[in-house]
């Protein structure tokens, strides 16, 4: 039996992409003394690479003298009410931990003063406290800049206490999972660094989705009418370096993906750390490939490795936005696909569940297709298919378009005993039942599980209007798919629109939506909530107390329930 090899999802400080470049950037920056104060944005999508980037950046600021680095993740504050009371109050507090020995109590305990004041001011607003005492009262009274308990002067006097303290050179604060937060954190995220903590020898470096922060920007503004046209000068004003992670090729994923298989094969960390330098110095070099001219090497990848990674990157590089995050989640699918098709006895070449794996996750349609076929048929179909994406002949009328180059790739699959994989695959995903169901059927369920808005809502008008039979079929169909999508908003709202006009559907919804919890992401939650369904309404506190689920939609539950009546 093979040994189980999987790869977890947290930032690394080993740099396997090539993001030494960026680090250095951002260091030069740091240390340019025309940028002072600054806030650097480093934008990358989810998954692209952004805590592994601000993991290497700590470690190359805590050799530099002088430099206090501070790293804050606003979206696990606990304190949800005021994050921007929670983001100065961390820096505060790291500052007096950091310093013992310098004279820092009294400034701070005085900032966090006004921390605390402004807090009180805000809970009463809110209705969170009812004011019946002098001192209460006195939070709505207008302070002036010098009073204790205003945060009018909070800037200067925080500027006061850095010019004051002589060992520090630089503090730099790292934001990272900014684009996880709620609209409302975001906002105070970028109100606290803004406001009260861009003075001289601070600076800032947000990593996140710059899309959906400036989203967010947006729909916290939108009250003030102007959402759209202001957000994306309110993120420019504050962020004056922009850096994006540059998307990973269809070569440096290859070699991603061999140097993640040679750490688990490489028995010797120095070994392993050769590797990976001799990487680095191609890269940085402008040589390609960066894994080639291994002779001198202690040890190096084999050309199984190497045939693999190359097999796996381009297969990927057709349907993926090439993220670190998702490649590690296709390699942890191949692991487990591969042991479990090795304890039913399955003897199969690991690049042909790797082919196979890549047309079930990139072309569903084509990977369903040729399940339902027999076997004479299946490698009939195969032949004519490979053919074609080798350009000797026409496309077949049974296939998609966009499967040409998975069809022309390695290996042939005309003579692999692929179908006993086949089955066991259809059964991990349920394809067994949508080999049953009727084409129209079929060509629902793809219509409601469109990213495309139109074809979403044409075909959910059409199954909403189907014999019950057909709706039980599709809801079926949808949730299997639940299971195997990484995008599953669009699945997620064609339910809920089912259970809204299908009252006897609406229980079975609920159960298929809570079966699939852990898939749901945050815009499941707004569905719920307002689909004015009871059955359905009642999943967001359960939600909210779950905690196998992605923590985004388990917080965004939770603060939807706190905020009913």
């Amino acid at each position: 039996m093979s040994e189980l090899q999987l790869w977890d999802d947290n930032p690394t400080t080993v740099d396997l992409l090539g993001f030494t470049s960026i680090v250095d950037t951002v260091v030069a920056a740091l240390q340019s003394p025309s940028l002072d104060p600054v806030t650097i944005g480093v934008n990358a999508p989810w998954g692209g690479g952004k805590s592994t980037v601000l993991g290497l950046l700590h470690e190359a600021l805590d050799k530099e003298p002088g430099y206090r680095v501070i790293r804050l993740d606003p979206w696990e504050f606990d304190d949800q009410f005021d994050v921007r009371g929670a983001v100065i109050g961390e820096v505060l507090q790291d500052l007096l931990t950091a310093y013992p020995d310098e004279p820092l109590e009294d400034p701070v305990n005085d900032l966090l003063e006004r921390i605390s004041w402004a807090r009180v001011a805000a809970s009463m607003a809110r209705g969170r406290l009812v004011a019946q005492t002098d001192e209460l009262v006195k939070a709505f009274t207008p302070q002036s800049r010098e009073d204790a308990k205003s945060l009018a002067g909070f800037r200067g006097e925080f500027a006061k206490l850095l010019h004051n303290l002589p060992p520090l050179t630089r503090l730099v604060v790292l934001v990272d999972d900014l684009d996880r937060c709620l609209p409302d954190a975001v906002m105070a995220t970028l109100e606290a660094i803004k406001l009260f903590l861009s003075v001289k020898k601070v600076a800032f470096v947000l990593a996140a989705d710059q899309e959906m922060v400036r989203e967010s920007i947006a729909v916290s503004l939108d009250a003030t009418g102007r959402g759209e046209q202001f957000a994306l000068r309110y993120l420019e004003k504050i962020v004056q370096l922009p850096l994006s992670l540059p998307r990973i090729s269809t070569d440096e994923a290859g070699a991603y993906i061999a140097l993640l298989l040679s750490q688990r094969r490489c028995e010797q960390e120095d070994e392993f750390a050769q590797l990976v330098g001799h990487a680095q110095q191609r890269r940085a070099q402008g040589h390609s490939p960066v894994l080639a001219d291994m002779q001198g090497l202690p040890w190096e990848p084999g050309a199984e490795i190497l045939g693999l990674a190359s097999r796996f990157a381009a297969g990927l590089a057709a349907h993926r936005s090439g993220s670190p995050r998702s490649i590690k989640r296709f390699l942890n699918a191949f692991a487990l696909r591969t042991r479990i098709a090795e304890r039913h006895g399955i003897d199969i070449d690991a690049s042909v569940i790797a082919k196979l794996m890549l047309l079930e996750d990139s072309h569903s349609k084509d990977f369903e297709t040729l399940v339902r076929l027999q076997e004479a048929q299946r490698a009939e179909l195969l032949e004519r298919w490979q053919a074609w994406g080798r350009d000797e002949q026409d496309k077949p009328a049974e296939v998609t378009e966009d499967s040409r180059e998975w069809a022309a790739s390695d290996p042939d699959l005309t003579t692999a005993p692929i179908g006993p994989y086949l089955s066991l695959a259809a059964s991990l995903v349920s394809l067994t039942a949508a080999a049953s169901m009727t084409q129209q059927q079929l060509t629902w369920v793809g219509g409601l599980a469109s990213a495309s808005e139109p074809h979403r809502r044409d075909a959910q008008a059409e199954i909403v209007a189907a014999l019950i039979a057909d709706q039980q079929a599709v809801v079926a169909a949808l949730v299997q798919r639940a299971r195997r999508e990484s995008e599953t908003d669009p699945l997620a709202e064609s339910l809920v629109h089912i259970a809204v006009r299908t009252p006897e559907l609406r229980s079975a919804v609920a159960e298929g939506l809570w079966e699939i919890r852990k898939h749901l992401m945050p815009g499941a939650v707004v569905e719920l909530d307002s689909s004015g369904v009871e059955e359905l309404q009642a999943l967001i506190p359960q939600l909210g107390t779950a905690t196998d689920i992605d923590p985004a939609t388990q917080e965004f539950a939770k603060i939807t329930t706190e905020r009913k009546p």
